[in-house]
């Protein structure tokens, strides 16, 4: 007696299922890691929290005043609740320092999460001995918004 192969894709499909929603609750309940105070990690995690939290304000007061985005830039700004950043790698030097991190979004509705990575750079430099973010930080992709 053979197995019909629709029989085999659905024990298949389950077994996906199965392992990916454990995969989401595990990467949901898992801790979030602090960086040294001042460090260029600390940085980018405090601005992305302000992000994630809604709160231009205090996400603005991470970029570089000397750049060309301001808190302007960041008001409409939207990232979804499902959005997560892992950090991937951090090269520090005296008054430069790139952070890279890995984002991660799941749409779970119905009944298959569909999931997206993609990794951003966060180019930061030291000024008065603060560490803030250069250029166009990631989620913004243009600065056209501010008043420079």
């Amino acid at each position: 007696m053979s197995r019909s192969p629709t029989r085999v894709l659905a024990v298949v499909v389950g077994a996906l299922v199965v392992l990916a929603a454990a995969a989401a609750v595990l990467s949901s309940t898992r801790g979030t890691t602090h960086y040294a105070a001042g460090s260029p990690e600390a940085t980018v995690q405090a601005y992305l929290t302000a992000i994630l939290q809604g709160d231009t304000e205090r996400a603005a007061g991470y970029l570089d005043p000397s750049g060309s985005c301001d808190q302007a830039d960041l008001a409409g700004v939207t990232v979804a609740d499902s959005t997560r950043v892992n950090l991937v790698n951090a090269t520090t030097g005296t008054d430069t320092a790139q952070v890279q991190v890995a984002v991660d979004r799941t749409d779970s509705d119905g009944p298959f999460a569909v999931g997206e990575s993609e990794e951003h750079v966060y180019h930061l430099t030291r000024v008065g001995g603060r560490w803030l973010l250069e250029g166009i930080p990631w989620p913004l992709y243009d600065c056209t918004g501010g008043t420079k």
